[in-house]
């Protein structure tokens, strides 16, 4: 019985023991602990690797410290990827890694991180892989040139409605959607496709002012289902047209609107060349100083 402890208790030291006496025996060491993955050798490092996206008609771009955290030199380091259908792309790892743009017909790239052994047998060993589907970048919404103007003109005639515009919302379209080597294909704006804009009645705070001091009579008259837009899109900008309803009947003369209109706006630009696409939906804040 007691031998058969002794034997168990040698057993367990030995197997806890085992990887450092493997690492001071030369090769056969190094190929035990090579062989452990990425996420194990450097959890942070595999982490960032994983969450990086890709974008079509951009370079690929890697950020990991694999050699600082691993312990691993960078020279015995690759980065491996592939674009569907394509040769594979072998190159020296690098910390911050930055490659080829990514053509329109990779829906998707296959990566690998290898580590190339310094001893005689020059082992190679996937450290870590994993397959990327490219994503589309949307558009974005430019407010610099954003301008409101009062549409209601007849400023002595009683009205039971106020109107205004909004004008100048840019949408910047030109987004990557396809590369051919290192000439990048933008998109055009026939490759949006524009929802009509709606009132984000959470983001509208409106009210009227009289000689500086809120007119409660008409303030709370506004109601969030009686106010409502219209929306033209032209060339890469929005015109929106909204109106107040249901006012009581009375002359504007003089008054100020003041406050924020909540504007819900939705584009979507299409890859066709990826058979992708990718949506921009936003409140724009509209922010109201008018007077009438």
């Amino acid at each position: 019985m007691k031998q058969m402890v002794v034997v168990c208790a040698w057993s367990l030291v030995f197997t806890l023991f085992l990887p450092v006496f493997c690492w001071n025996d030369g090769g056969t060491a190094v190929r035990v602990v090579a062989r452990q993955t990425l996420e194990t050798l450097a959890p942070k490092a595999a982490q960032n690797l994983a969450l990086t996206k890709l974008f079509f008609g951009q370079p690929i771009v890697f950020s990991a410290e694999i050699a600082a955290e691993s312990g691993i030199s960078a020279q015995e380091l690759r980065l491996v990827y592939k674009f569907l259908g394509d040769t594979k792309i072998d190159v020296p790892y690098l910390p911050m890694q930055a490659g080829m743009r990514i053509p329109g017909y990779a829906r998707k790239v296959d990566v690998e991180i290898i580590r190339v052994q310094s001893d005689a047998k020059r082992e190679k060993i996937v450290l870590w892989k994993q397959i990327f589907e490219p994503e589309q970048i949307p558009p974005d919404f430019i407010l610099s040139q954003m301008r409101v103007e009062p549409t209601s003109r007849a400023k002595s005639t009683l009205s039971s409605e106020c109107a205004f515009t909004v004008r100048t919302i840019k949408v910047d379209f030109a987004k990557p959607v396809d590369a051919q080597g290192e000439n990048v294909i933008t998109a055009l704006v026939d490759d949006l496709q524009v929802s009509e804009p709606s009132i984000d009645t959470a983001a509208t705070h409106l009210a009227f002012e009289t000689a500086g001091k809120i007119d409660n009579a008409l303030t709370q008259a506004i109601k969030p289902a009686n106010i409502t837009c219209t929306g033209f899109f032209n060339n890469g900008f929005f015109l929106i047209n909204a109106v107040i309803g249901k006012l009581p009947k009375v002359s504007l003369k003089g008054k100020t609107l003041r406050g924020t209109l909540g504007l819900r706006l939705s584009v979507t630009l299409l890859n066709r060349r990826a058979s992708r696409s990718a949506a921009k939906e936003e409140t724009i804040r509209v922010p109201i100083l008018l007077t009438f």
